[in-house]
């Protein structure tokens, strides 16, 4: 560990959340060695080095707006696990047939899963949020979850898991005309033992 590690792990950040329903936000405490996975934070930061030996200096705050505090708990609960265990990086092309072969790191597992999300929605906000934040490796990880729940499903089963609206006989219609590739039967791409 090199001098400027241990100093961003002493360093405590404050992230705040964007306001909910209720007006209320929530704030999290962080050290700004873990936070520093996200753009967000790296930019908000600036050249803060924590080597400040006034006493008195404000702890930094960044306010996340586009995170509410339900979201922003587990976004901060990914950046402190990634700075303890690196998540490995997904390759390309995926190594394995299911999210658990591909990803094989089992806290990392537990985390998108729907036991610890509560469904669909959470993952969604998850991902929106570590794309706003500069997380790359947390968008992979809620990219990868997506790429399995939507493999081998039908249109209708897609629509309702990304939660798009029904498209009118005309919107249709105009789809089908637009992107008839989509529509094509040789579209549809098959697995051989090649491609794996």
């Amino acid at each position: 560990m090199n001098a400027d590690t241990a100093t961003d792990d002493d360093t405590m950040i404050k992230l705040k959340s964007a306001q909910d329903e209720t007006g209320e936000t929530q704030v999290f405490e962080i050290s700004l060695g873990a936070a520093r996975l996200s753009d967000l934070v790296i930019d908000a930061a600036g050249d803060d080095d924590g080597d400040d030996d006034d006493d008195n200096k404000k702890q930094l705050e960044i306010e996340v707006t586009r995170v509410k505090g339900p979201c922003l708990a587990k976004v901060v609960d990914f950046m402190k696990h990634h700075h303890e265990e690196n998540m490995k990086a997904i390759p390309t092309p995926l190594g394995g047939s299911s999210f658990n072969e591909v990803m094989d790191q089992e806290w990392f597992q537990n985390f998108v899963s729907d036991e610890n999300l509560g469904g669909n929605e959470m993952l969604f906000d998850l991902l929106t949020s570590a794309n706003f934040m500069g997380i790359k490796e947390l968008l992979d990880l809620c990219c990868l979850k997506v790429t399995f729940q939507l493999t081998g499903k039908s249109a209708d089963e897609i629509r309702e898991i990304l939660r798009l609206p029904d498209l009118s006989p005309e919107e249709e219609a105009t789809a089908r005309e637009e992107h008839k590739w989509i529509f094509e039967e040789s579209y549809a791409p098959t697995l051989t033992a090649e491609t794996r």
